[in-house]
């Protein structure tokens, strides 16, 4: 069934806690028709320019209301579209959306994407992607039409708690927490592991700090400090991100020590779950993943769009 109504557009920094539910809403409402989460994240908090508008919204019903309390309203408001901008670094940015089954194919997803291109090329980006879950069978025709092109694809792996509680702590390494006093050697060691400006990692680093939900670490080991790593909440377990190590250590066994670390320290916090993302080309980290128990969980393509 398709419906068509007017449908305004109104673009905002961050979520109300009305917006937040209507957007809970619209995701469980399209997770329920597709058979997939949609992958609309929250954590635009840690984008590096704080003040650039990064969710956009797509009202039907009338005259889109400026803090509207849900997915329905009083004024008969409805969500039925939402886009967000994640962009740590101000050279790259990624774009996902998702729309109520009901309002596709009525230019409401162009529309939403439309808008926050325009706002990253305003404010400089150097590049831009679009997220689609692979499974969605319209990704192709949606990266299409913005003259996009494919990049890459990551996987999402899931350890469950009973993995979780056959991890052991390596002799080798130790996790030591970032704090304001560490950020500055953190940030060139971020910057050696992953080849990116120490300005953009301090931005980043910096959001990381002032977020409740997520820690990160510097890596030791015999040889010095040799890596990094970080965990977010993600409800009752964990997501692990920014796993590396320096590049004059690597293959020496120091990722996989690191991993099983951060594995025996969600363990002893009862997570229900670990959660990681790896490119779908670096078989080596996929390799290592599985065989710590990972299992895939979806994935995710990412569509280059032309600036």
């Amino acid at each position: 069934m398709t419906v068509s109504l007017d449908v305004q557009f109104t673009d905002s920094v961050s979520l109300s806690p009305g917006e937040h539910q209507a957007v809970k809403a619209l995701t469980a409402r399209c997770a329920d028709y597709d058979g997939f989460e949609p992958g609309l994240h929250f954590d635009t908090h840690l984008n590096a320019d704080r003040s650039m508008p990064a969710w956009r919204l797509a009202w039907a019903h009338g005259k889109a209301p400026q803090r509207p309390v849900g997915a329905d309203d009083r004024r008969g408001s409805i969500l039925v579209g939402a886009a967000r901008v994640f962009a740590p670094t101000r050279r790259e940015a990624e774009i996902s959306a998702c729309v109520d089954p009901v309002y596709r194919h009525q230019g409401v997803c162009r529309s939403l994407h439309d808008g926050l291109v325009e706002v990253l090329k305003a404010a400089g980006t150097e590049s831009i992607l679009l997220a689609c879950n692979a499974a969605l069978p319209s990704a192709q025709a949606i990266a299409s039409c913005f003259g996009a092109m494919m990049d890459h694809t990551e996987y999402r792996m899931v350890l469950p708690a009973e993995g979780l509680a056959a991890a052991k702590a390596p002799d080798t390494v130790r996790l030591t927490p970032v704090s304001s006093s560490s950020l500055a050697e953190y940030v060139k060691l971020a910057a050696a592991v992953f080849g990116d400006e120490d300005r953009e990692w301090k931005e980043f680093a910096k959001a990381m700090l002032d977020d409740p939900e997520r820690e990160q670490f510097m890596v030791h080991a015999p040889e010095g400090v040799t890596g990094t790593v970080s965990i977010g909440r993600e409800g009752t377990g964990f997501m692990i991100n920014g796993l590396g190590v320096v590049p004059e250590l690597r293959g020496r066994g120091l990722g996989g020590a690191i991993l099983d670390s951060c594995l025996f320290v969600l363990a002893r916090r009862s997570a229900t779950h670990a959660a990681l993302e790896v490119d779908a080309d670096n078989a080596p980290a996929r390799a290592l993943y599985r065989s710590r128990g990972f299992l895939d969980q979806g994935c995710t393509n990412y569509w280059r769009v032309q600036t």
